[in-house]
């Protein structure tokens, strides 16, 4: 047998650290069991020294009796422990037991997972949510433990919580192996506020209808293109501007009421309600973004360059060219102005018009007036279209 020394007390306060001779460390839990085995050897030296000294030991009050039985002790123990009859002990001792047997109920009964949507939730609860004691019984089965096996108990601490127990025989296979330390599971439960928390992995394992080793699920993915991003190509497809095209709806526009149409709708739906809608939008929204497939400064001026007739399809020949088809021939081209721009001349020249008329009124008495040369209203600029005629 190894024989292990005590080097201290852990940082959580739960543990001992004892060393083994050759520097390895373990982790002894201070659980009721060890308080139990220190006290009973305190009190059987006590008693061997009261048996040379003639002394008797100090009986237990009935209050004592309950609250050690209430912390986790038994009966047997504290009997085996204060040399009182078992009887005697058993008869202050059967309310406390029906308080530990109440406290491990109220914990089994605590809902630890809602409605889940996977099968393997559905398969073991439906479409109801799982309390401790059921979700300890399916994640048991699939060790191969049966759920009637389970003893279940609970004993109160030092701060008022509970330590609520699960025990079980642990078959040796390859699943407990991987769990990584022996039974019980262990929580601490908080009646006032209906709290379990995971004290070791047994709890963690079995409190949970996957294990959190276990891989990830896969994310439901869906293609939102059936061929690749081609810049050019989309280019050539892609709808005239509205400066092009007065009056006319554009394509751009139908799809912006067609995207504000399909948010309406999807108001007040969580993703994965509607797995059409859900995959429309996303199409919608990837097609609107501009920048999702960036194109270099260098490229995009070249193709600038090549929409224009400028560049030459050989890398090292700078001499400008033109595309093939694209004929030399020239004929006149007249500029048409958009409807805003006649309006415009119309009033310069209306104002013009008015002013030489005035003029003339006032140059009456002339006798034989100049006779002027009526001026060709000049097409105005963009800033004066945009922005209008500065005034002076």
């Amino acid at each position: 047998m190894q024989q292990l020394r005590l080097v201290g007390v852990h940082e959580d306060g739960e543990h001992l650290l004892v060393a083994s001779d050759e520097g390895v460390t373990y982790q002894l839990p201070l659980d009721e069991a060890l308080r139990t085995a220190v006290v009973r050897s305190n009190n059987r030296a006590a008693a061997g020294r009261s048996a040379e000294t003639g002394e008797q030991p100090q009986p237990l009050s009935p209050r004592e009796i309950q609250a050690r039985i209430r912390s986790g002790a038994s009966a047997e123990a504290l009997a085996e422990e204060t040399g009182l009859p078992l009887d005697g002990i058993m008869r202050y001792a059967g309310p406390v037991y029906a308080e530990r047997e109440f406290v491990a109920q109220q914990a089994r009964n605590i809902e630890v997972s809602g409605p889940q949507g996977h099968d393997a939730y559905r398969s073991a609860f439906g479409d109801e949510p799982a309390n401790l004691g059921d979700m300890v019984g399916v994640r048991l089965a699939g060790f191969g433990v049966p759920a009637e096996s389970v003893e279940w108990d609970a004993a109160r601490r030092s701060d008022g919580a509970w330590d609520v127990t699960a025990t079980f025989t642990s078959p040796d296979d390859a699943k407990h192996a991987s769990i990584g330390e022996e039974p019980p599971a262990r929580w601490i439960f908080h009646p006032a506020r209906k709290l379990l928390q995971n004290t070791n992995r047994w709890s963690q394992v079995l409190s949970e209808l996957e294990p959190l080793d276990s891989p990830l699920t896969a994310r439901r993915l869906t293609a939102v293109k059936d061929r690749p991003f081609d810049v050019e190509a989309d280019a050539e497809q892609a709808p005239p501007s509205a400066s092009s095209a007065p009056g006319i709806e554009t394509d751009e526009s139908r799809a912006q009421d067609e995207f504000l149409e399909i948010l309406r709708a999807r108001r007040g739906q969580r993703l994965g309600e509607d797995e059409d809608g859900d995959d429309m939008l996303a199409t919608m929204l990837t097609q609107g973004i501009p920048a999702a497939h960036p194109r270099d400064e260098d490229f995009a001026d070249d193709d600038e360059a090549r929409r224009l007739g400028f560049a030459d399809e050989d890398e090292h020949d700078n001499v400008p060219r033109l595309h093939d088809g694209v004929s030399t021939d020239t004929t006149e081209v007249t500029l048409v102005p958009n409807l805003r721009a006649l309006r415009f001349a119309d009033r310069v020249a209306s104002e013009e018009s008015e002013s030489a008329r005035d003029g003339a009124d006032q140059n009456g008495d002339d006798p034989e007036p100049k006779r002027q040369k009526p001026k060709r209203s000049s097409v105005p600029s963009w800033d004066e279209i945009v922005f209008g005629k500065k005034t002076d």
